[in-house]
Protein backbone atom coordinates (compact mmCIF):
# COMPACT_ATOMS: atom_id res chain seq x y z
CA UNK A 1 0.00 0.00 0.00
CA UNK A 2 1.01 3.40 -0.81
CA UNK A 3 2.21 6.19 1.89
CA UNK A 4 1.24 9.82 1.05
CA UNK A 5 5.62 9.79 0.57
CA UNK A 6 5.71 7.69 -2.02
CA UNK A 7 2.55 9.17 -3.43
CA UNK A 8 4.14 12.53 -3.36
CA UNK A 9 7.29 11.42 -4.76
CA UNK A 10 6.06 9.30 -7.38
CA UNK A 11 4.00 12.89 -8.60
CA UNK A 12 7.05 14.92 -9.24
CA UNK A 13 8.03 12.66 -11.88
CA UNK A 14 4.23 11.78 -13.99
CA UNK A 15 4.03 15.45 -15.92
CA UNK A 16 6.60 16.40 -17.76
CA UNK A 17 6.20 19.85 -16.76
CA UNK A 18 6.01 21.15 -13.67
CA UNK A 19 3.51 23.55 -14.73
CA UNK A 20 1.65 22.75 -17.90
CA UNK A 21 -1.55 24.92 -17.67
CA UNK A 22 -4.33 24.55 -19.54
CA UNK A 23 -8.21 22.88 -18.36
CA UNK A 24 -8.58 20.15 -21.08
CA UNK A 25 -6.72 17.18 -19.17
CA UNK A 26 -7.59 17.94 -15.54
CA UNK A 27 -11.18 18.89 -17.04
CA UNK A 28 -11.69 15.04 -18.37
CA UNK A 29 -9.83 13.20 -15.59
CA UNK A 30 -12.53 15.80 -13.05
CA UNK A 31 -15.36 14.55 -16.05
CA UNK A 32 -14.59 10.74 -14.93
CA UNK A 33 -14.52 11.13 -10.98
CA UNK A 34 -17.90 13.00 -11.09
CA UNK A 35 -16.82 15.88 -10.24
CA UNK A 36 -17.71 18.73 -11.97
CA UNK A 37 -21.00 18.57 -12.01
CA UNK A 38 -23.34 19.71 -9.05
CA UNK A 39 -20.27 20.28 -6.78
CA UNK A 40 -20.59 21.72 -3.53
CA UNK A 41 -21.52 26.00 -3.21
CA UNK A 42 -17.62 26.99 -4.43
CA UNK A 43 -15.65 30.35 -3.66
CA UNK A 44 -12.67 30.91 -6.20
CA UNK A 45 -9.96 33.37 -4.70
CA UNK A 46 -7.65 34.46 -7.19
CA UNK A 47 -4.98 37.58 -6.78
CA UNK A 48 -1.28 37.78 -5.77
CA UNK A 49 -1.43 38.42 -2.93
CA UNK A 50 -3.61 37.58 0.32
CA UNK A 51 -5.71 34.98 -1.09
CA UNK A 52 -4.36 32.63 2.07
CA UNK A 53 -6.44 35.63 4.47
CA UNK A 54 -9.51 35.43 2.05
CA UNK A 55 -9.95 31.77 2.49
CA UNK A 56 -9.07 31.65 6.11
CA UNK A 57 -11.50 34.26 6.94
CA UNK A 58 -14.45 32.34 4.65
CA UNK A 59 -13.72 29.20 6.19
CA UNK A 60 -14.08 30.55 9.60
CA UNK A 61 -17.17 32.64 8.67
CA UNK A 62 -18.94 29.93 7.39
CA UNK A 63 -18.46 27.34 9.84
CA UNK A 64 -19.28 29.38 12.69
CA UNK A 65 -22.37 29.91 10.81
CA UNK A 66 -22.95 26.11 11.12
CA UNK A 67 -21.60 25.09 7.15
CA UNK A 68 -19.19 22.22 6.53
CA UNK A 69 -16.49 23.95 4.63
CA UNK A 70 -13.37 22.38 2.69
CA UNK A 71 -11.04 24.45 2.07
CA UNK A 72 -7.79 23.97 -0.98
CA UNK A 73 -4.47 26.07 -0.53
CA UNK A 74 -1.17 26.24 -2.03
CA UNK A 75 1.61 25.82 -0.94
CA UNK A 76 1.69 24.57 2.68
CA UNK A 77 4.32 25.00 5.23
CA UNK A 78 5.54 21.88 7.24
CA UNK A 79 3.11 19.08 6.25
CA UNK A 80 1.61 18.52 2.75
CA UNK A 81 -1.93 17.86 4.32
CA UNK A 82 -2.15 21.64 5.16
CA UNK A 83 -3.46 22.03 1.39
CA UNK A 84 -6.31 19.96 2.05
CA UNK A 85 -8.62 21.18 5.18
CA UNK A 86 -12.34 20.57 6.39
CA UNK A 87 -13.65 22.11 8.85
CA UNK A 88 -10.30 23.84 9.33
CA UNK A 89 -8.81 20.70 9.96
CA UNK A 90 -6.34 18.81 7.62
CA UNK A 91 -7.33 15.70 6.21
CA UNK A 92 -5.67 12.93 7.01
CA UNK A 93 -2.59 11.25 5.36
CA UNK A 94 -4.80 7.92 4.54
CA UNK A 95 -7.75 10.61 3.06
CA UNK A 96 -5.18 11.81 0.48
CA UNK A 97 -3.86 8.64 -0.54
CA UNK A 98 -7.63 6.87 -1.34
CA UNK A 99 -7.96 10.24 -2.92
CA UNK A 100 -5.00 9.83 -5.29
CA UNK A 101 -5.48 6.17 -5.99
CA UNK A 102 -9.03 7.21 -7.34
CA UNK A 103 -7.42 9.67 -9.49
CA UNK A 104 -4.56 6.96 -10.99
CA UNK A 105 -7.46 5.08 -12.07
CA UNK A 106 -9.96 7.55 -13.38
CA UNK A 107 -6.81 9.23 -15.77
CA UNK A 108 -6.31 6.11 -17.70
CA UNK A 109 -3.57 7.58 -20.19
CA UNK A 110 -4.03 11.33 -19.21
CA UNK A 111 -0.69 12.60 -17.75
CA UNK A 112 -1.36 15.18 -14.87
CA UNK A 113 0.82 17.82 -13.29
CA UNK A 114 1.43 17.73 -9.35
CA UNK A 115 -1.06 20.63 -8.86
CA UNK A 116 -3.41 19.05 -11.06
CA UNK A 117 -3.58 15.98 -9.24
CA UNK A 118 -3.76 17.51 -6.08
CA UNK A 119 -6.55 19.82 -6.92
CA UNK A 120 -8.43 17.05 -8.28
CA UNK A 121 -7.75 15.02 -4.86
CA UNK A 122 -8.89 18.23 -2.59
CA UNK A 123 -12.27 17.69 -4.98
CA UNK A 124 -12.91 14.48 -4.67
CA UNK A 125 -12.27 14.22 -0.55
CA UNK A 126 -14.44 17.70 -0.57
CA UNK A 127 -17.05 15.64 -2.33
CA UNK A 128 -16.65 12.40 -0.40
CA UNK A 129 -17.47 14.20 2.71
CA UNK A 130 -19.97 15.95 1.72
CA UNK A 131 -18.82 19.58 1.97
CA UNK A 132 -21.56 22.53 1.93
CA UNK A 133 -18.98 24.77 0.93
CA UNK A 134 -15.82 24.50 -0.52
CA UNK A 135 -13.07 27.76 -1.16
CA UNK A 136 -10.50 27.05 -3.87
CA UNK A 137 -7.59 29.17 -3.62
CA UNK A 138 -6.05 29.50 -7.89
CA UNK A 139 -2.51 28.42 -7.61
CA UNK A 140 -1.30 30.71 -10.56
CA UNK A 141 -3.28 32.52 -12.48
CA UNK A 142 -6.76 31.91 -12.74
CA UNK A 143 -7.84 31.10 -16.30
CA UNK A 144 -5.94 28.44 -16.93
CA UNK A 145 -5.63 26.96 -13.34
CA UNK A 146 -6.49 23.66 -12.48
CA UNK A 147 -9.30 25.17 -10.49
CA UNK A 148 -11.36 26.82 -12.71
CA UNK A 149 -12.57 23.73 -14.13
CA UNK A 150 -15.10 24.72 -11.19
CA UNK A 151 -18.21 26.66 -12.22
CA UNK A 152 -18.07 28.79 -9.07
CA UNK A 153 -20.90 30.81 -7.31
CA UNK A 154 -18.33 33.78 -6.63
CA UNK A 155 -14.82 34.94 -7.10
CA UNK A 156 -12.87 37.29 -5.17
CA UNK A 157 -9.84 38.72 -6.64
CA UNK A 158 -7.49 40.11 -4.00
CA UNK A 159 -4.24 41.98 -5.89
CA UNK A 160 -2.84 41.94 -8.98
CA UNK A 161 0.60 42.48 -8.59
CA UNK A 162 3.69 41.22 -10.86
CA UNK A 163 4.48 37.29 -10.23
CA UNK A 164 5.14 34.19 -12.35
CA UNK A 165 5.85 36.75 -15.49
CA UNK A 166 6.98 33.82 -17.49
CA UNK A 167 3.54 32.23 -17.49
CA UNK A 168 0.91 35.15 -16.57
CA UNK A 169 2.73 37.92 -18.94
CA UNK A 170 4.78 40.66 -17.92
CA UNK A 171 2.76 43.63 -17.78
CA UNK A 172 0.06 44.45 -14.72
CA UNK A 173 -2.42 44.53 -17.41
CA UNK A 174 -2.04 41.27 -19.09
CA UNK A 175 -1.62 39.64 -15.43
CA UNK A 176 -5.20 41.14 -14.31
CA UNK A 177 -7.21 39.24 -17.73
CA UNK A 178 -5.64 35.74 -16.40
CA UNK A 179 -7.34 36.56 -13.02
CA UNK A 180 -10.50 37.43 -14.35
CA UNK A 181 -10.42 34.35 -15.37
CA UNK A 182 -12.26 33.01 -12.51
CA UNK A 183 -15.47 35.25 -12.81
CA UNK A 184 -18.61 33.66 -14.27
CA UNK A 185 -21.76 35.53 -15.92
CA UNK A 186 -24.18 36.74 -13.33
CA UNK A 187 -22.17 35.26 -10.75
CA UNK A 188 -20.43 37.81 -7.78
CA UNK A 189 -17.03 38.80 -8.24
CA UNK A 190 -15.61 41.19 -5.26
CA UNK A 191 -12.38 43.40 -6.19
CA UNK A 192 -10.50 43.83 -2.89
CA UNK A 193 -7.65 45.98 -4.84
CA UNK A 194 -8.70 50.30 -4.95
CA UNK A 195 -6.14 50.30 -8.15
CA UNK A 196 -6.80 47.19 -10.20
CA UNK A 197 -6.12 47.82 -13.48
CA UNK A 198 -8.60 48.55 -15.87
CA UNK A 199 -8.03 45.69 -18.04
CA UNK A 200 -9.49 43.63 -14.93
CA UNK A 201 -12.76 45.34 -15.13
CA UNK A 202 -13.05 44.75 -18.63
CA UNK A 203 -12.30 41.43 -18.50
CA UNK A 204 -14.91 41.01 -16.02
CA UNK A 205 -17.69 43.14 -17.65
CA UNK A 206 -16.29 40.53 -20.97
CA UNK A 207 -17.45 37.71 -18.71
CA UNK A 208 -20.53 39.12 -17.53
CA UNK A 209 -19.56 39.04 -14.09
CA UNK A 210 -21.84 41.15 -11.05
CA UNK A 211 -18.34 43.63 -9.82
CA UNK A 212 -18.16 44.62 -6.92
CA UNK A 213 -14.49 47.12 -6.58
CA UNK A 214 -13.17 48.90 -3.60
CA UNK A 215 -13.62 51.94 -4.29
CA UNK A 216 -16.48 51.63 -6.58
CA UNK A 217 -19.27 49.66 -5.37
CA UNK A 218 -17.48 49.68 -1.70
CA UNK A 219 -15.27 51.31 0.41
CA UNK A 220 -13.29 51.17 3.69
CA UNK A 221 -13.45 54.26 5.41
CA UNK A 222 -10.89 53.57 8.60
CA UNK A 223 -12.26 50.01 9.30
CA UNK A 224 -15.23 50.87 8.62
CA UNK A 225 -17.16 48.84 5.44
CA UNK A 226 -19.51 50.88 3.86
CA UNK A 227 -21.77 49.08 1.11
CA UNK A 228 -25.28 49.86 -0.82
CA UNK A 229 -24.58 53.79 0.38
CA UNK A 230 -24.83 52.93 4.52
CA UNK A 231 -21.93 51.24 6.93
CA UNK A 232 -22.50 47.52 6.99
CA UNK A 233 -19.71 46.33 9.39
CA UNK A 234 -16.48 47.13 11.23
CA UNK A 235 -13.35 45.02 9.94
CA UNK A 236 -11.74 43.47 13.01
CA UNK A 237 -8.31 43.92 13.17
CA UNK A 238 -6.53 40.28 12.79
CA UNK A 239 -2.78 39.96 12.62
CA UNK A 240 -1.31 39.98 9.56
CA UNK A 241 -4.61 40.02 7.60
CA UNK A 242 -5.41 43.38 5.30
CA UNK A 243 -8.63 44.65 6.19
CA UNK A 244 -9.74 44.81 2.17
CA UNK A 245 -9.18 41.18 2.47
CA UNK A 246 -11.31 40.79 5.10
CA UNK A 247 -14.00 42.96 3.96
CA UNK A 248 -14.23 41.17 0.28
CA UNK A 249 -14.36 38.13 2.29
CA UNK A 250 -17.59 39.49 3.98
CA UNK A 251 -19.33 41.00 0.98
CA UNK A 252 -18.72 37.45 -1.12
CA UNK A 253 -20.54 35.67 1.33
CA UNK A 254 -23.37 38.83 1.90
CA UNK A 255 -23.28 39.02 -1.87
CA UNK A 256 -24.01 34.86 -1.84
CA UNK A 257 -26.67 34.95 0.90
CA UNK A 258 -25.00 34.50 4.26
CA UNK A 259 -26.10 37.38 6.45
CA UNK A 260 -23.25 38.23 8.78
CA UNK A 261 -23.86 40.01 11.91
CA UNK A 262 -21.48 42.30 13.29
CA UNK A 263 -21.70 40.17 16.87
CA UNK A 264 -20.21 37.28 15.00
CA UNK A 265 -17.81 38.62 12.37
CA UNK A 266 -15.77 40.15 15.82
CA UNK A 267 -16.88 36.91 17.73
CA UNK A 268 -15.13 34.72 14.83
CA UNK A 269 -12.56 36.58 13.78
CA UNK A 270 -11.22 37.37 17.28
CA UNK A 271 -9.04 33.86 17.63
CA UNK A 272 -8.44 33.79 13.59
CA UNK A 273 -4.59 33.49 12.81
CA UNK A 274 -2.75 32.10 10.04
CA UNK A 275 0.64 30.71 10.29
CA UNK A 276 3.52 32.40 7.92
CA UNK A 277 1.77 35.97 7.90
CA UNK A 278 3.55 38.15 9.76
CA UNK A 279 3.52 35.67 12.52
CA UNK A 280 5.39 36.76 15.93
CA UNK A 281 6.87 34.66 18.42
CA UNK A 282 8.94 34.51 20.89
CA UNK A 283 12.25 32.27 20.64
CA UNK A 284 14.63 31.77 23.63
CA UNK A 285 14.31 35.50 24.59
CA UNK A 286 14.24 36.25 20.75
CA UNK A 287 11.37 38.10 18.83
CA UNK A 288 10.99 36.40 15.95
CA UNK A 289 8.82 37.22 12.57
CA UNK A 290 7.53 34.63 10.18
CA UNK A 291 6.47 35.72 6.76
CA UNK A 292 6.07 34.31 3.53
CA UNK A 293 6.21 37.35 1.57
CA UNK A 294 7.81 36.40 -1.59
CA UNK A 295 6.86 39.63 -3.76
CA UNK A 296 7.11 43.15 -3.72
CA UNK A 297 4.05 44.00 -2.39
CA UNK A 298 3.76 41.54 0.61
CA UNK A 299 7.68 42.63 1.32
CA UNK A 300 6.26 46.14 1.35
CA UNK A 301 3.91 44.94 3.56
CA UNK A 302 6.13 43.11 6.12
CA UNK A 303 8.16 46.00 6.01
CA UNK A 304 5.10 48.75 7.15
CA UNK A 305 4.44 46.02 10.04
CA UNK A 306 7.75 46.03 11.27
CA UNK A 307 8.25 49.76 10.99
CA UNK A 308 5.24 49.68 13.20
CA UNK A 309 6.73 48.01 15.67
CA UNK A 310 10.57 49.24 16.40
CA UNK A 311 12.50 47.24 18.68
CA UNK A 312 16.00 48.15 20.39
CA UNK A 313 17.61 44.88 19.32
CA UNK A 314 19.51 44.42 16.30
CA UNK A 315 17.39 42.96 13.37
CA UNK A 316 18.94 40.43 11.70
CA UNK A 317 16.91 38.52 8.45
CA UNK A 318 16.97 35.43 7.02
CA UNK A 319 15.72 35.53 3.38
CA UNK A 320 15.66 32.56 0.46
CA UNK A 321 13.38 33.13 -2.16
CA UNK A 322 12.75 31.74 -6.23
CA UNK A 323 14.67 33.00 -8.93
CA UNK A 324 12.14 34.01 -10.78
CA UNK A 325 10.46 36.53 -8.34
CA UNK A 326 12.16 40.42 -8.08
CA UNK A 327 14.31 40.20 -5.36
CA UNK A 328 15.57 43.82 -6.05
CA UNK A 329 12.23 45.29 -5.28
CA UNK A 330 11.26 43.22 -2.53
CA UNK A 331 14.79 43.39 -0.95
CA UNK A 332 14.96 47.49 -1.31
CA UNK A 333 11.38 47.09 1.01
CA UNK A 334 13.00 45.15 3.75
CA UNK A 335 16.71 46.75 4.16
CA UNK A 336 15.78 49.74 6.41
CA UNK A 337 14.73 46.86 8.81
CA UNK A 338 17.38 44.63 8.86
CA UNK A 339 20.87 45.41 10.17
CA UNK A 340 22.42 41.71 8.88
CA UNK A 341 21.62 39.32 6.39
CA UNK A 342 22.01 35.32 6.26
CA UNK A 343 20.92 34.28 3.08
CA UNK A 344 20.63 30.12 2.77
CA UNK A 345 20.73 28.11 -0.61
CA UNK A 346 17.80 25.45 -1.08
CA UNK A 347 19.90 23.18 -2.72
CA UNK A 348 16.50 20.82 -3.48
CA UNK A 349 14.77 23.32 -5.25
CA UNK A 350 15.75 24.22 -8.74
CA UNK A 351 13.90 27.16 -8.98
CA UNK A 352 15.33 29.14 -6.04
CA UNK A 353 17.74 31.85 -5.76
CA UNK A 354 21.56 31.30 -5.11
CA UNK A 355 22.89 33.18 -2.57
CA UNK A 356 25.22 35.21 -4.31
CA UNK A 357 22.49 36.32 -6.65
CA UNK A 358 20.36 37.63 -3.58
CA UNK A 359 23.79 38.92 -1.83
CA UNK A 360 24.47 40.82 -4.90
CA UNK A 361 21.32 42.67 -4.48
CA UNK A 362 21.77 43.71 -0.89
CA UNK A 363 23.78 46.84 0.00
CA UNK A 364 23.76 46.41 3.49
CA UNK A 365 27.63 44.57 4.02
CA UNK A 366 26.82 42.12 6.46
CA UNK A 367 25.78 39.49 4.69
CA UNK A 368 26.91 35.96 5.01
CA UNK A 369 25.86 33.26 3.44
CA UNK A 370 24.71 29.64 4.07
CA UNK A 371 24.52 25.93 2.85
CA UNK A 372 21.18 25.32 3.63
CA UNK A 373 18.02 26.86 5.72
CA UNK A 374 19.47 24.82 8.76
CA UNK A 375 22.72 26.12 8.78
CA UNK A 376 21.62 29.26 8.37
CA UNK A 377 18.96 29.29 11.28
CA UNK A 378 21.58 27.66 13.32
CA UNK A 379 23.97 30.79 12.99
CA UNK A 380 21.13 33.31 13.34
CA UNK A 381 20.55 31.82 16.63
CA UNK A 382 23.56 31.82 17.82
CA UNK A 383 24.16 35.66 16.48
CA UNK A 384 20.88 36.94 18.26
CA UNK A 385 21.35 37.86 21.71
CA UNK A 386 17.74 38.04 24.03
CA UNK A 387 15.80 41.03 22.49
CA UNK A 388 17.08 40.82 19.36
CA UNK A 389 14.83 40.26 16.01
CA UNK A 390 14.94 37.72 13.67
CA UNK A 391 12.83 38.31 10.63
CA UNK A 392 12.68 35.17 8.77
CA UNK A 393 10.93 35.95 5.17
CA UNK A 394 10.86 35.15 1.44
CA UNK A 395 8.89 31.65 -0.14
CA UNK A 396 6.52 28.86 1.61
CA UNK A 397 9.93 26.72 1.50
CA UNK A 398 11.93 28.86 3.89
CA UNK A 399 9.32 30.05 6.58
CA UNK A 400 8.07 26.29 6.10
CA UNK A 401 11.89 24.67 7.20
CA UNK A 402 12.31 27.34 10.04
CA UNK A 403 8.67 26.42 11.20
CA UNK A 404 10.13 22.36 11.15
CA UNK A 405 13.18 23.26 12.64
CA UNK A 406 11.49 25.06 15.48
CA UNK A 407 9.22 22.37 16.39
CA UNK A 408 11.91 20.03 16.73
CA UNK A 409 14.05 22.00 19.05
CA UNK A 410 10.41 22.26 20.84
CA UNK A 411 10.37 18.03 21.28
Amino acid sequence: MSTLATWLDRLETLHPSAIDLGLDRVRAVAQRLDLVQDPPRTITVAGTNGKGSCVATLSALLIAEGYRVGCYTSPHLVHFTERIQIDAQSVEDEAVVAAFDAIEIARGDITLTYFEYTTLAALWLFRESSVDWQILEVGLGGRLDAVNIIDADACVITSIGLDHTDWLGDTLDLIAIEKAGVARGQKPAIVAQTDAPETLYRALSQHEAVVLANGRDWRLEGRQLCWQDHVNMEIPEVTGLLESNVAAAILVLSSLGIRLTQNAVSKTLASLSLSGRQQRLQWCGREVWLDVAHNAESAALLAKTLRQNPTNGRRLGLFAAMADKPLRAMLAELESEIDAWYLPAVTDLPRAAAPEAVAAEISNPAVTRYASVAAAWEAVLEAASVGDRIIVFGSFVTVGAVMQLMQREED
